[in-house]
């Protein structure tokens, strides 16, 4: 199950934009993370894209969102937050949209 959110993150995030991201900089291994089933993926490659992107770690390890404590699933904000990030401001208990 981790395994199957990892590789739906890596697709969900990109390979180029991890690159960029994390100190994994091979674009190759991240595109291999997400495409190559036969190819476990590693501690290493989880460790690196939550350190890029921890508001993923909760949905990663679980499969579970908490968007109070800021921890989302790919896709979250789009399903729940239609209007662009660039409209809303969040605050701590209510969303307010320009």
């Amino acid at each position: 199950m981790i395994e199957e959110r990892l590789r739906t993150l890596v697709r969900y995030i990109g390979p180029a934009r991890l690159a960029q991201a994390s100190a994994i900089k091979n674009r190759r291994r991240w595109q291999t993370v997400a495409t190559d089933m036969k190819v476990k993926t590693r501690i290493e490659d989880m460790e690196e894209l939550l350190k890029a992107f921890p508001q993923y770690e909760l949905w990663l390890w679980k499969g579970e969102v908490d968007p109070a404590r800021g921890q989302y699933s790919p896709g979250y904000e789009k399903e729940k937050f239609p209007a662009s990030r660039s409209q809303m401001l969040l605050l701590p208990e209510a969303l307010c949209f320009l």
